[in-house]
């Protein structure tokens, strides 16, 4: 006869359970990476016995979807915001380079190995550069797009790449030897919007 384990909930399964299992799925995979997400690490997470895992979700690949589809919704809501925010492209850097980026990289790499969770992200990934590519040309500086060779398309993936590498670099402690680097930032995105730092046009 088996014996529960102290603090993991059995019987009969609530609704809550199945939102339990997706918050703990994202905390097992931003603290540990994609290969500690397994039924096991996850139940533990979420105090519930591992069993309850397969009773709302079909199986591990099932449930890693539906935890990048809640936060991918999330975050395109968010996108969708961004229009009516006095400076869009300062918002969309903060919101890029939020640590919670880093459940983006674990799901990205997760990607390479699964392929329902790699149409999810492809998926995503086009109705969120949709989404920012026209924000861009709306909030970009016209006069300075009319002259520049770069697109919106490459101001999206550039924004992209480095808000993923300073995600990465701060999590190594190397962004200590770049003290000036977040005004450069600063800078570059008060070019994009066609200001200086100080808030004078350029």
């Amino acid at each position: 006869m088996g014996v529960d384990m102290p603090g993991r909930r059995m019987g009969r399964p609530d609704a809550t359970v199945r939102f339990d299992l997706l918050d703990a799925t994202e905390r097992v995979l931003a603290r540990d990476g994609y290969p500690a997400v397994t039924s096991r690490n996850v139940g533990r997470e979420a105090g519930v016995d591992q069993k309850l895992v397969f009773y709302y979700f079909k199986n591990m690949e099932e449930l890693v979807v539906a935890t990048f589809r809640r936060r991918s919704e999330a975050f395109l809501a968010e996108l969708g915001r961004l229009a009516s925010i006095e400076s869009p492209i300062r918002a969309l850097w903060a919101l890029s380079s939020h640590r919670s980026g880093r459940l983006v990289i674990e799901f990205m790499a997760m990607a390479t190995r699964n392929e329902a969770l790699r149409d999810e992200v492809a998926a995503y990934s086009m109705r969120a550069n949709e989404i920012i590519e026209t924000l861009l040309a709306t909030a970009l500086d016209p006069v300075w797009l009319e002259r520049s060779p770069v697109s919106p398309a490459l101001i999206n993936f550039a924004i992209a790449s480095l808000a993923r590498n300073l995600i990465l670099e701060g999590e190594l402690g190397l962004l200590e030897s770049s003290p000036d680097l977040t005004q450069q930032i600063e800078a570059c995105l008060g070019m994009l919007e066609g200001r200086w730092t100080d808030g004078t046009p350029i």
